[in-house]
């Protein structure tokens, strides 16, 4: 039923609402049947029945055009007071307060008040010309309807600026959603393919040399694949859920499993991939929230995926440890080792490709997020270093720098 009404309010004939030509109708009919029967006889019907059609049906425009409106019914008032009588039934009372309200609300707040003083003053005159006494009567009336009005109309100019805001949080937040599923599939997706590439080179070499010796790369080319397979599985599962943010930014599996063991399983499949990696971990027991978790190892993770594009062969140091309230991630390797023969393939990248792009913006937009810090850049031996400072319970940054 409330959705049929709302339904009905929305729609238009001829450009008006319906609602209003509904009202101005029913209004003209009762305005009619009063001039015809007499009930008030207040002059000939040579001069109220066109008063009596014509004030009811200015409602159509009392939201579209409400000082249309109030110019008509100005109109026939006067008409009807010099020829015959001020309008004094109950049905004209109605149209009045009405098209005052209307304009009020419908109009901006200089119109409303110059229109509606000139409706007011027009009114007065009628009544003064009648030898009336109902000044205050119509001073209080139709000023009451005027101050509802206003007041209708900035309740709804707050309701729109709050479903404004709502609908911008709305995008704000899909927007947010987007990027940190970007990151983790741009995450995921790096990290898992460098090292099924780097497995296939070994197997590939492993064939051709000794084929008993491939079965361990294409192990871990599998384990990858299936790793990296579970992982994309947990962000998309993200997108089915009703409301991805309803846990504080809840990981899956990163969030339910412990951090130091998750890091550990990490280092150990970039090691069997043919990196050389040291490990330091010293949580000491210390409590931290599932969106640090999360960061700390995208961050490694990143870090290790740069560090086996950009500088294959380069020994590898990763220092996870929670130290003065905060957790420090410290990921750094050497300067890459010179190839053995003729160079790395064109496509390998080597150490001549700038170590920049989604993976340390992204890793900096995850750090930031939560309140912390980022530092990235080369060493003074030639390696590269990636140093983060997270809080151990999630304090997201007033706001991120452009």
């Amino acid at each position: 039923m409330r959705g049929a009404i709302a339904r009905f309010r929305r729609r238009t004939l001829w450009g008006l609402p319906a609602g209003d030509l509904v009202l101005a109708a029913a209004l003209c009919v009762i305005a009619v049947a009063s001039v015809l029967t007499g009930n008030p006889d207040e002059g000939p019907l040579a001069v109220t029945l066109p008063v009596a059609i014509v004030s009811p049906l200015a409602l159509v425009w009392r939201r579209a055009r409400p000082t249309v409106t109030i110019a008509l019914l100005i109109v026939t008032g006067v008409f009807q007071t010099l020829l015959a009588q001020t309008p004094g039934s109950l049905w004209s009372l109605a149209v009045y307060v009405i098209a005052t309200y209307s304009l009020a609300a419908w109009s901006t707040e200089a119109i409303a008040a110059i229109a509606g003083a000139v409706f007011v003053a027009a009114l007065l005159v009628q009544e003064r010309l009648a030898s009336g006494v109902d000044y205050v009567f119509i001073l209080l009336l139709f000023g009451g309807a005027w101050l509802l009005g206003r007041a209708g109309s900035t309740w709804r100019g707050r309701v729109t600026v709050a479903e404004q805001r709502q609908r911008e949080a709305a995008r704000l937040a899909a927007a947010e959603e987007r990027l940190r599923i970007a990151r983790d599939l741009h995450d995921v997706v790096a990290h898992s393919l460098g090292a099924i590439a780097v497995q296939a080179d070994a197997a590939e070499a492993a064939l051709q040399a000794a084929p008993e010796r491939a079965a361990a790369p294409v192990r871990a080319i599998r384990a990858t694949a299936r790793e990296a397979l579970a992982e994309i599985r947990e962000v998309l599962d993200v997108l089915r859920r009703d409301d991805p943010r309803d846990d504080g930014l809840d990981e899956g599996r990163r969030a339910a499993a412990p951090m130091d063991a998750e890091i550990t399983r990490l280092v150990h499949t970039a090691k069997a991939s043919g990196m050389t990696v040291e490990l330091e971990i010293g949580l000491q027991g210390d409590a931290t929230s599932a969106p640090v978790e999360q960061a700390c190892y995208r961050i490694v993770q990143e870090a290790l995926t740069n560090a086996r594009r950009h500088a294959p062969g380069a020994a590898v140091s990763v220092r996870v440890a929670a130290e003065r309230g905060a957790l420090n991630v410290r990921v750094v390797n050497a300067a890459a080792e010179p190839p053995a023969e003729a160079g790395p393939p064109a496509d390998a990248g080597g150490t001549r490709e700038p170590r920049s792009g989604y993976g340390i913006r992204g890793m900096r937009e995850r750090v930031l997020a939560l309140g912390g810090a980022l530092a990235a850049g080369p060493t003074a031996d030639g390696g590269f270093e990636v140093r983060a400072e997270l809080p151990l319970r999630a304090v997201p940054a007033p706001e991120a720098p452009a």
